[in-house]
């Protein structure tokens, strides 16, 4: 078996679905970026804490580049709120294939023929924690806007004319650290700086939609159709 990272950025849940999906093989690493450790705590498991900034989208990515030069084989992003069902259920099925391939997966939640060009105009000036223990913390819905609008003009600042054709709702995804390494640890440095500012930024929403072009070409995770 391949070594696992499994990373959980972590504001104000339980952490109790953790137990559900949890193996002997796993590393776990929850960042906290909440005003408590309110969680179950796994034998396998670490705790950082982290200020509350970027969501789980910069926790990503600080994540890559504090451990850039000892990722594990096989790192599984996850958000703390797992514990929700649709969520919970994404979270089990992509477990379950990377264990039955041995192989980092990365599993869609949607398919486009070229996504930047058909999410072109995509913007979200609103947004509320889905999840009802983070909102009862942080009832916060007014997003930071990004400096580049809409998505597709940002997408071609950061990664010009690459085509992908797939995203995940929910940053729920794995990635092989072969994709990762392809890229200087300066890339991600530079792409975690915009979500360094604010609690709710809208470019944590263009990076939901935009993981495969991150981590472009991802010729060594496994796409599930």
């Amino acid at each position: 078996m391949n070594t696992i990272d499994i990373v959980v950025a972590r504001y104000n849940e339980n952490l109790e679905w953790l137990s559900e999906i949890n193996d002997e093989r796993f590393n776990i690493i929850v960042y906290n970026k909440g005003v408590n450790d309110n969680f179950i705590k796994l034998p396998n498991m670490t705790t950082i804490n982290l200020n509350n900034v970027g969501r789980c989208d910069h926790t990503y990515l600080y994540h890559i580049i504090t451990y850039y030069d000892s990722l594990t084989n096989i790192t599984v992003f996850l958000p703390g709120s797992g514990n929700m069902d649709v969520k919970l259920d994404k979270i089990k099925r992509l477990i379950g294939l990377i264990k039955e391939h041995n192989r980092a997966v990365f599993l869609p939640s949607c398919c486009y023929k070229n996504l930047k060009k058909e999410l072109y105009d995509f913007t979200l000036d609103e947004w509320m924690a889905s999840d009802i223990q983070n909102r009862g913390l942080n009832p916060e819905s007014k997003l930071e806007l990004s400096e580049i609008r809409p998505f597709g003009k940002w997408y071609e600042y950061y990664f010009n004319d690459i085509i992908v054709h797939c995203m995940t709702y929910w940053s729920i995804f794995s990635i092989d650290s072969k994709d990762i390494l392809q890229h200087p640890k300066e890339y991600y440095e530079n792409l975690i700086k915009q979500l360094s500012n604010s609690s709710n930024p809208e470019v944590g929403h263009y990076f939901e939609r935009a993981w495969c072009a991150v981590f472009y070409p991802t010729n060594n995770t496994m796409k599930f159709f």
